[in-house]
């Protein structure tokens, strides 16, 4: 099938400062996780307007979901599934903000707030490629249905939003494929070429497993009088053996892939070494643990995020403490051999683990025809660029469909510096206008590469 869609050359200026004008105001209404109704239905209801046929799935304070997509659900057609989410995590110190956390601010070509990357941002370039095919699907029966797909909770574990939509949904969703967050374009990958743009397109990503460690002890109460053995003094040691852990490197299928296609475009001795990385393991143990990036990806990484004791003055030695882990788990590690390990490690046998929450272990999304269309679509956008497939260091709800054996495939279609990416989750968040069209015209290429 040939299709007749707008150009994808550079749009109009208009264009882009409409869409930066949109995420602007989506920006505007505060969407932290567990309040996601309100910017929900004003995404919803954009979405409408746009003429896109809308379907909520769940309609709670905490719990908004639905479809936006060419044709109503109902038509059964295989579907395009591209997913967003509706969370944003808590601003901090506003203070600390050149522009309040939710002001919408359009600076120097920027549109500032929480949320402006992740995930609203993402959320407008969908839309406006999807856009540039409503007249197409109006006069033309295409093969696949193409949906957006905006979620709550993602933030918080994904399951009051993916996982409520893959488990209750997913029949009438009917996805051949979803495209969701993952990787992106970066400068200065490869030795060889610094300047050659290099996109990463997430086909596995680490798992979360969040835990909370308790220790409980009866010891004397006053500070005045040390005891030998007391829970922060027990806590403190077991944490810094966590700490000093010298975590062994994973090699699997998916690691394979990803730096045997990181080999080819580096090339020489370099090139070869990463094409047999597991090989010389090894001889570069060292090495690849001081960079943070492939040490993420081949390891299990734990993140110490929070050390709590019960409320009291200082002079009142606590009876139990807690701590919270962040940890990411390769897809192939278990959960349960993971905490033995840790568990050994920590040498406390007092210390009591708690699951917090825990993501499925879902199978990779092997590069395949979905996979190959996005490849393209970059490539159309970016002339000269390269793709390799990779393991997303983060979490997303990408797994609650790759569970499933749904191909998922993230990308936040983009190229632009690393500092950008530095500010989500952080203060300052924002997103440059060439960006927002960068992201609309690689979805519009994939969905055009796809139809083709």
């Amino acid at each position: 099938m040939s299709l007749n869609i707008p150009s994808l050359e550079a749009p109009h200026k208009t264009t882009t400062t409409n869409y930066a004008e949109l995420l602007s105001r989506y920006v505007q209404i505060p969407s932290i996780s567990g309040n996601e109704k309100e910017a929900g239905r004003f995404w919803s209801d954009t979405c409408q307007k746009a003429g896109l046929k809308v379907q909520i799935f769940t309609d709670e304070q905490d719990s908004y979901n639905f479809a936006a997509s060419l044709y109503p659900l109902e038509s059964r057609k295989p579907n395009i599934v591209f997913i967003n989410h509706i969370d944003v995590v808590p601003p901090g110190n506003s203070d600390a903000y050149k522009h309040p956390p939710f002001s919408g601010a359009i600076d120097n070509n920027e549109i500032w707030g929480r949320g402006a990357i992740d995930n609203k941002g993402m959320a407008v370039m969908q839309l406006g490629a999807v856009e540039k095919f409503i007249k197409l699907a109006r006069t033309t029966e295409l093969p696949y249905n193409i949906t957006l797909l905006s979620v709550s909770g993602e933030e918080t574990g994904g399951h009051k939003g993916a996982k409520v939509v893959s488990e209750q949904f997913l029949e009438i969703l009917n996805p051949s494929v979803v495209f969701g967050e993952g990787g992106l374009g970066l400068p200065k990958v490869l030795s060889r070429n610094p300047d050659m743009k290099v996109f990463g397109i997430a086909v596995s990503a680490k798992r979360r497993l969040w835990l909370e460690l308790k220790l409980g002890m009866n010891t004397s109460g006053h500070g005045s009088v040390t005891p030998h053995n007391y829970v922060v003094k027990e806590k403190i040691f077991a944490m810094n053996n966590l700490l000093e852990w010298e975590r062994k490197l994973f090699f699997s299928k998916t690691t394979d892939i990803m730096f045997s296609s990181l080999g080819k475009l580096e090339g020489g001795i370099k090139g070869f070494i990463l094409k047999n990385l597991r090989y010389f393991k090894p001889f570069l143990n060292k090495t690849l643990k001081r960079n943070e990036i492939i040490h993420s990806v081949l390891t299990n990484t734990i993140t110490i995020i929070g050390v709590n004791t019960p409320a009291g003055p200082p002079n009142q030695i606590p009876q139990e403490i807690s701590v919270i882990l962040d940890c990411r788990l390769l897809p192939d590690i278990e959960t349960n051999t993971f905490i033995e390990e840790l568990k050994e490690v920590m040498d406390c046998k007092e210390i009591q683990f708690n699951i917090i929450l825990e993501d499925k272990n879902a199978k990779a999304s092997m590069p395949e025809l979905f996979y190959s269309k996005m490849e393209k679509a970059i490539k159309d956008v970016f002339p000269g660029s390269e793709v390799i497939p990779i393991i997303s260091p983060a979490s997303d709800d990408n797994h609650f469909f790759r569970y499933h054996g749904i191909p998922v495939y993230g990308l936040l279609p983009v190229f632009m510096d690393i500092s950008y990416m530095e500010t989500v989750h952080n203060v300052n968040e924002r997103l440059p206008l060439f960006a927002l069209q960068q992201g609309i015209d690689i979805y519009a290429a994939t969905i055009k590469n796809i139809l083709n």
